[in-house]
């Protein structure tokens, strides 16, 4: 199996610090998960801040709005 390629600077939104601002830059999901993604408002360039991240789900800040997002979503979200 080859490992997948990613850039130093784009990283898993799972692995992002509490309090770190960043943006999206992909979402490796499918058909689902990105439609639900852009019905919440989150795609690429959608700016967001991690209000948590302790080993369940990644809770998440953006315009006026918080929400949380499971790890398996949370991973497949790349951010800079």
């Amino acid at each position: 199996m080859n490992p997948i390629y990613i850039p130093k600077s784009r990283r898993p939104l799972s692995h992002v610090d509490e309090g770190e601002k960043v943006i999206v830059k992909e979402v490796n999901g499918g058909r689902g998960i990105n439609l639900r993604l852009s019905e919440l408002g989150i795609g690429i360039g959608s700016a967001m801040t991690v209000v948590q991240n302790s080993g369940g789900p990644v809770i998440v800040s953006y315009g006026d709005s918080r929400m949380a997002l499971g790890k398996g979503v949370s991973t497949k979200i790349l951010v800079e």
